[in-house]
C-alpha cells in the first residue's frame, strides 16, 4: 500500500551524513510532517510514497542543512567599520556604540535581512550569541521560519576587561544580569512549535564577573539548557586575565567551575595547550569562526588549537560572525576557510579534511547545541531540516567528489531550495517567508538614522564624489 507523505524528493544525490557517511545516488526523501519519514533510492520509495508535493531533485545534491554556530542579527551596518582594527579597539570604539543605539524596530528588520542571508546560502539554524531586543528577534526568527537558539545582551561591566563597556550601553548588576537571563529562558525556551532554544547568553570577553559566568550557568544547568558566552578571543584579551586573575580565559573558567558540557564558547583562538585538556575534561563546546579571526587578526593560523581540540574529543563547530567581523553570512566560504588554512598554517595537507569540516557544519553544530538527537542527517525519524544545492552551475561541472566541490568549490550562491521542519523556506531560489523587497527597503531607511544616533561615521581611503 502506497502510503501519502508531504513531500518526496526525487533522483537526488543524498550527502546523507548517516553513521556510515553513506552517499546515496539517485537517492529519495519522503517528509511527512515535520519529520524524514524514509531515506533511499527513488525506485524504491516511489514504490511506497506518493508525496503531496514531489520535488525533482535531479542534479541537485541534497544535504542536511548548515549551522552557523555565531550569527549576530544585530550588527548589520556592512562597511561602517574600518577594517585596520584589532578586537580591542574594535568593540569598545565602534562595536559598542553601534549596538547600544539599535532599537527594536532595527533589530527586527536587521535581523530578517540576515535570516534571508542564511536561508539563501543554505543555513537552516544558527546561534544567535545575544540580542539587544529579545522578544523583537524571536518575532522575526519565529515568522522566517527558521532555526536558532538565541538570547539578550547580558554583561555586568565586571570583569578584567569591564572598563571597555560603555556605561550607557546595557549596564545592570549582577542580580539584574541573573534576573533577565532566567527570565528570558523561562519565558522562551521552545518557542516557535519547538524551533527556538534560549541560552543564558553572556557577552565574555572580559567583561564579565565571575560571579555572573556562575549565576548563568547555574541557570543554564537548573532548566535544561546552555550558556554562552564569547572568550578567548584575542591576545589582548589573554593579558588582561592573566593581570586580573592569573589564570588564562578558559584556565580561569576552569578553575572557578564555569565550564561544562552545556558551556557554550565562541572564538577561542587564544588557547594554549594545557587548556585544551580542561575543555575536552568538561565537554565544554567550542565555536570557530574563522571570517572573523583573520579580519581582526586574531592570530588563528599562529596559535589557534582548533585541531587539538578536536583531537582530544572537543566538540567544535563553525560560524561567521557578524556582518562587521565575518563580514558574511554564507557557511560556504567559513568551510572553505577551515578546510585550508590549517594545512597551511601547520604546512600539512592532512590537517583536516573536507570531510571533517562538512561534518563541523552540520553534525557537530547541532551537537554543539544538543539538538544531534534529531538534526543533521539524512536520516528516518530526524527532523526534515534539508538543503537542495544546484550542481548544473559551472563551477559544478565536471565533479569526481561531491565533498571536495562543496568545500573547496561551491559558494552559498549555489543553494536552491532550503527546508526547516518540513516547511519550504526558499524554492528555486525563491524566499517563501520572507518578502526580501520589503526587509531591504526598511533597512536602508533605517540605517543613516542608526549610524547617526551611534555617532559613528562611515570612512572611506578613497574619495567619494
Amino acid at each position: 500500500m502506497i502510503e501519502d507523505v508531504d513531500i518526496l524528493i526525487e533522483h537526488g544525490t543524498l550527502l546523507t551524513l548517516n553513521g556510515e557517511r553513506q552517499i546515496i545516488t539517485d537517492g529519495a526523501i519522503a517528509i511527512r510532517k515535520d519529520r524524514i519519514a524514509a531515506v533511499g533510492k527513488t525506485s524504491d520509495l516511489r514504490q511506497k510514497f506518493k508525496g503531496k508535493k514531489t520535488i525533482d531533485a535531479s542534479l541537485r545534491l541534497v544535504m542536511p542543512g548548515l549551522v552557523d554556530g555565531h550569527a549576530h542579527l544585530g550588527e548589520i551596518a556592512r562597511g561602517l567599520i574600518p577594517d585596520t582594527l584589532r578586537t580591542s579597539d574594535w568593540l569598545k570604539f565602534w562595536c559598542y556604540p553601534y549596538m547600544a543605539a539599535i532599537t527594536e524596530e532595527d533589530e527586527y528588520w536587521y535581523s530578517k535581512c540576515l535570516m534571508a542571508e542564511m536561508i539563501r546560502s543554505g543555513t537552516t539554524c544558527f546561534v544567535e550569541p545575544g540580542c539587544m531586543w529579545l522578544e523583537s528577534t524571536i518575532k522575526a526568527v519565529a515568522e522566517t521560519g527558521m532555526r536558532a537558539t538565541t538570547g539578550s545582551w547580558v554583561w555586568d561591566h565586571a570583569g578584567p576587561d569591564g572598563h571597555k563597556c560603555p556605561e550607557y550601553f546595557k549596564k545592570m548588576t549582577l542580580r539584574q544580569a541573573l534576573d533577565l537571563t532566567e527570565s528570558n529562558v523561562k519565558s522562551f525556551n521552545g518557542m516557535a512549535e519547538g524551533r527556538i532554544k534560549c541560552f543564558a547568553t553572556i557577552e565574555g570577553v572580559g567583561t564579565c564577573s565571575d560571579e555572573l559566568m556562575l549565576g548563568a550557568k547555574a541557570i543554564a544547568d537548573q532548566h535544561g539548557t546552555f550558556t554562552l558566552m564569547h572568550k578567548a578571543s584575542s591576545r589582548e584579551e589573554v593579558a588582561s586575565e592573566l593581570k586580573a586573575t592569573g589564570h588564562r580565559p578558559v584556565e580561569h573558567m576552569y578553575r572557578i567551575g564555569a565550564l561544562g558540557p552545556n558551556v557554550y564558547l565562541n572564538h577561542m583562538t587564544a588557547v594554549d595547550a594545557f587548556e585544551v585538556d580542561m575543555l575536552a575534561e568538561a565537554d565544554t563546546k567550542v565555536c570557530q569562526n574563522p571570517p572573523a579571526a583573520l579580519k581582526l587578526a586574531k592570530g588563528t593560523t599562529q596559535m589557534s588549537r582548533f585541531l587539538e581540540m578536536r583531537a582530544k574529543g572537543v566538540t567544535v563547530c563553525l560560524g561567521c560572525d557578524g556582518v562587521n567581523s565575518g563580514d558574511h553570512k554564507d557557511m560556504f566560504r567559513s568551510m572553505y576557510l577551515a578546510a585550508t588554512l590549517p594545512k597551511d598554517a601547520k604546512l600539512d595537507p592532512e590537517a583536516i579534511t573536507a570531510e571533517e569540516v562538512v561534518e563541523m557544519a552540520t553534525l557537530a553544530g547541532y551537537r554543539a547545541i544538543d539538538w544531534h538527537k534529531e538534526l543533521g542527517s539524512l536520516e528516518p525519524g530526524k527532523k526534515a531540516d534539508l538543503i537542495l544545492i544546484n550542481v548544473d552551475r559551472p563551477e559544478w561541472v565536471p565533479t569526481y567528489n561531491y565533498v571536495y566541490s562543496l568545500v573547496y568549490t561551491a559558494s552559498g550562491d549555489s543553494v536552491e531550495t532550503s527546508i526547516v521542519d518540513g516547511r519550504i523556506l526558499m524554492e528555486g531560489r525563491r524566499l517563501t517567508t520572507i518578502d526580501l523587497a520589503e526587509v531591504q527597503a526598511h533597512c536602508r531607511e533605517l540605517a543613516p538614522k542608526l549610524a547617526a544616533r551611534a555617532n559613528v561615521k562611515p570612512q572611506s581611503r578613497w574619495p567619494v564624489l
